[in-house]
């Protein structure tokens, strides 16, 4: 019998006699296309045909590339004649070639004129081209932040810019926190101009771009107010429609949940302290109850068991109330008191350009409703920016800025019995129902004395939320006027005057049996808040761009300015009221107190910025700033 191993290696030798030759036939075939051509050559500007080093040579759509040395000359593989190559450096425009089977591609870059020409806006709106700026700064337009409203114009920048952090504040008419590179208090200016202003009295609309000056090279000719750098915005100007006429309608609604996070608080136990409380009438809880002269959150077990509590039934002979179950009916009570919020904005614009002037009118309203019950806020803004040729080198320029912020009530956030996190979330327990408290007056005593569960310290949510009205009204204008005259090419000449202005009413109204920090007699106040700024800057600028022959070119600007400050406050309490929920002075139980403050300023300034330009290779840049107090 024939050893079948035997068969199965002599059937293997056969085969491979039959497969290597097809094998090296396939090879040699394929070998023309697995063969690599090297490609060399070397690559020059198009301006002055000198050598480029440092280019990018990539293949493209591959991970193979190399760049080119100092005389400009490169080599690189490709392995076919149908690759591409793509030539690439920065202030050129990138160029593509198909190698073709050719083994020698010499390349002349032309100059991106686009990139090299850029031109930016710095301080006191000058512009520059970027590739003389010698400090950081970063641009976003406008249009990329307004398909999301968010109720302060700078709360769109989060994210947006390198170095730059925007804490949106949640609290309603609060100003975002601004840090740049590590430092605060950064200066706002608007065309040009430095505003004094809580960001809240500009229009998202009318914005045509924000440019973010880092640090204090790049705001140095603002001075000491701009020393941690500044955030630069540009208001919209005529119309960039080639039709050269413009009608804008913007509408966005955008609805509120609340927190993001809500903390976790225990619902186990109740009010009181050392596993014992009852419910007190008085102020100190010692009337019929024992709490240990507060309202802790670590009193009994929510276990069902009978306690005397606030809304207890109570005998009417013998005035003592009787035990009910203690039970967690109070689980998520921020939740179901909180609603939500809404934020509803409406824009419409109007402009026109021609060669002899444009025009730009926009109308904005804005409202907002807090996720606190009673709190809102409205704001209507009015923009107006114009400019005419007189001649090809005459030029006015002005802009008007109106806005009006309005509201009954904002709520108060800080710590303490006057904000309503501290009362229902931070300290209270799960032993009362908040729906409940809406009736918030005891019987027969309207407008004297809340209802609560608790009267050592702690206030009704709702007398907080309808009864403490906190009242805001603030009026701001800012605007220039501007003459801009073009001396000669090299030469222009401006002159702008600015103001910023703006006056605050703020009005409190403290009920009756109301309680806070510092004013433990609860009989209630009526504050008044009065502030109002003034502000004119008014400058003269050279502004000079010079070609000193072929080589040299030196840019710049010289000038002046003059600004006049003035911030007046003032401030006027009751010492507690004599009749409740009469809201004047004249209703003061003792004498009213009142705080003025006053800060008058005038700062004469001189300031430069040149830059020495040679051949577009180096720059040499130096800025100065004196400033008289």
């Amino acid at each position: 019998m024939k050893n079948p191993l035997h068969r199965k290696r002599s059937s293997l030798k056969v085969g491979l006699k039959l497969f290597l030759p097809v094998l090296l036939g396939v090879l040699m075939a394929a070998s023309p296309a697995l063969a690599q051509l090297s490609v060399s050559g070397r690559l020059t500007s198009g301006e002055d045909q000198s050598p480029l080093p440092g280019v990018s040579i990539l293949v493209k759509g591959t991970t193979t590339g190399t760049i080119s040395d100092v005389d400009g000359r490169y080599q690189i593989s490709v392995n076919s004649s149908d690759d591409v190559l793509a030539f690439s450096f920065v202030g050129f425009v990138t160029q593509e070639v198909k190698v073709g089977g050719r083994t020698s591609i010499d390349i002349v870059l032309a100059s991106d004129t686009k990139q090299l020409s850029e031109v930016v806006v710095t301080a006191l709106g000058i512009e520059k081209d970027v590739a003389k700026l010698g400090y950081a700064m970063q641009k976003v337009q406008g249009s990329d932040i307004i398909k999301a409203r968010e109720p302060n114009a700078l709360n769109s920048m989060v994210g947006k810019v390198a170095g730059l952090t925007v804490g949106s504040s949640s609290e309603m008419l609060g100003p975002p926190q601004l840090v740049l590179r590590g430092e605060t208090s950064i200066l706002i200016v608007v065309d040009g101009v430095p505003v004094v202003s809580d960001t809240w009295n500009i229009s998202p609309d009318d914005i045509d771009s924000y440019t973010v000056l880092k640090g204090p090279n790049a705001a140095a000719l603002y001075g000491s107010r701009g020393r941690n750098g500044a955030i630069l915005i540009s208001t919209k100007k005529g119309t960039k429609d080639k039709r050269g006429f413009a009608i804008e309608v913007n509408s966005s609604t955008m609805m509120d949940k609340g927190f993001l996070t809500i903390p976790k608080v225990q619902d186990q136990y109740g009010g009181g302290e050392y596993n014992t409380y009852r419910f007190g009438d008085d102020q100190f809880g010692q009337v019929g109850g024992w709490n240990q002269n507060d309202y802790d959150v670590w009193g009994p077990k929510l276990n069902g068991q009978l306690i005397s509590q606030y809304d207890s039934p109570v005998d009417p002979v013998t005035g003592i109330r009787s035990a009910t179950p203690y039970v967690p009916r109070g689980k998520d009570n921020l939740k179901r008191f909180l609603q939500a919020g809404v934020l509803s904005t409406n824009n419409i614009a109007i402009s026109s350009k021609t060669d002899k002037y444009d025009i730009r009118v926009s109308v904005s309203h804005s409202y907002q409703q807090g996720i606190v019950p009673s709190t809102k806020l409205d704001i209507n803004n009015f923009n107006v920016s114009m400019g005419y040729n007189f001649t090809p080198k005459l030029r006015i320029e002005s802009n008007l800025n109106y806005n009006r912020q309005y509201t009954p009530n904002f709520p108060d956030v800080a710590y303490g019995p006057n904000s309503m996190i501290y009362n229902i979330d931070i300290w209270a327990g799960a032993d009362w129902d908040i729906n409940d408290l809406k009736n918030m007056w005891q019987p027969g005593k309207v407008g004297i004395q809340q209802r609560n569960f608790e009267y050592y310290r702690y206030n009704n949510p709702w007398l907080l939320a309808r009864e403490w009205q906190r009242g805001h009204y603030k009026t701001d204008i800012y605007g220039y006027v501007a003459l801009k005259y073009t001396i000669t090419k090299w030469l222009k000449a401006s002159v702008r005057s600015q103001i910023t202005s703006w006056d605050l009413f703020r009005s409190e109204k403290f009920p009756y049996s109301a309680g806070v920090y510092g004013r433990e007699q609860k009989l209630g106040d009526y504050r008044e808040d009065r502030r109002d700024l003034f502000e004119n800057n008014t400058d003269i600028l050279l502004n000079i761009d010079k070609d000193l022959g072929s080589s040299f070119n030196i840019s710049g600007a010289i000038g002046g300015n003059l600004r006049t400050y003035s911030f007046n406050s003032t401030y006027a309490t009751t010492d507690y009221l004599n009749v409740p929920g009469v809201y004047n002075f004249g209703n003061s139980k003792n004498p009213v107190r009142v705080y003025n403050y006053s800060a008058p300023m005038q700062v004469g300034s001189g300031y430069y910025s040149f830059d020495f330009g040679f051949k577009n290779y180096l720059t040499l840049s130096t800025t100065g700033r004196l400033d008289k107090f």
